[in-house]
């Protein structure tokens, strides 16, 4: 099919690309989704939603990407700018995919031949991986290759359903959205599957420390107790059980690899991940005694 034929037809994903203060990353993800690196897709259309204060995200659309549309965000964290990106689509689906990712050839024809092929399937999940090796332990990246992880740098939900849902819960402002959002998701009775194919390369980024606290943090404790007053079934989050496990993992298996594999590098990270774990073991194992 032609491009120009693709552009006449309604558009079967709706591709939402948040955004913050990240113009490069931007660029690069962009061009990733050009009709040639995703020539068999069916038709698109991309909506990058902005949360930056400055306006450079809106001037690279509108100069280097005539097909994209900008959309102003709600500045009330990213799940609020994945909501704004989400109203008022085309497309069938909704295809959420992060700023700094890559989404590799063939990655929207692969969602559309996993939906062929699972007609009752609401969510789909893609591949996500790192770009490189792992260099420090304060490195991060959302790795997903198995499935179940439900992160939303590479996701694909039926618009209907979202929309039924109500979107992404807003008053999560840091991070838990996506967690919440896969739970409702999985509480609702709709069915979820893992696209291999489906693939895009997140880079790695670098905990830095803000005062006290650490940013992207491993989990955020706030929204985690906001999580589990919201679904307090949720048993796989709230059992202190689950933490010592993840406590001692980072005790001895994490230990060990960072001092003798990454000489160290990132060495604060890991006490810094060992002290919340064992906050969110403290308070979990109050409100299970508190009841």
């Amino acid at each position: 099919m032609r491009n120009h034929e693709k552009k006449k037809k309604k558009p079967f994903f709706s591709v939402v690309i948040p955004t913050y203060e990240r113009t490069d990353d931007l660029c690069r993800c962009l061009n990733s989704l050009k009709a040639e690196n995703q020539a068999e897709s069916p038709a698109y259309e991309i909506i990058v939603t902005d949360d930056s204060k400055s306006n450079s995200s809106r001037v690279l659309v509108e100069k280097q990407f005539h097909h994209v549309a900008w959309k102003k965000g709600k500045q009330n964290g990213p799940g609020g700018n994945r909501n704004a990106g989400a109203s008022n689509l085309s497309g069938e689906w909704i295809v959420f995919i992060d700023d700094d990712c890559i989404a590799q050839k063939g990655y929207l024809q692969a969602y559309f031949e996993a939906i062929e092929e699972n007609p009752s399937v609401d969510l789909f999940e893609g591949y996500i991986f790192p770009d490189r090796p792992k260099r420090t332990w304060a490195e991060t990246c959302p790795e997903n290759s198995l499935g179940g992880m439900f992160w939303t740098s590479n996701l694909c939900v039926r618009k209907k359903v979202f929309d039924e849902l109500g979107g992404f819960d807003e008053t999560f402002e840091v991070a838990y959205e996506d967690v919440d959002f896969a739970f409702r998701m999985q509480k609702a009775g709709k069915k979820t599957f893992f696209v291999k194919d489906a693939a895009a390369c997140h880079p790695w980024r670098t905990l830095k420390r803000e005062g006290n606290n650490w940013k992207p943090k491993g989990f955020e404790l706030k929204e985690l107790l906001q999580f589990l007053k919201k679904h307090p079934d949720a048993i796989e989050h709230s059992s202190p059980t689950v933490y010592l496990r993840h406590l001692f993992r980072m005790l001895t298996k994490d230990f060990i690899k960072c001092v003798f594999v990454f000489r160290c590098r990132g060495l604060d990270v890991l006490f810094a991940q060992i002290k919340v774990t064992s906050t969110v073991i403290f308070k979990l194992s109050i409100i299970k005694i508190t009841g």
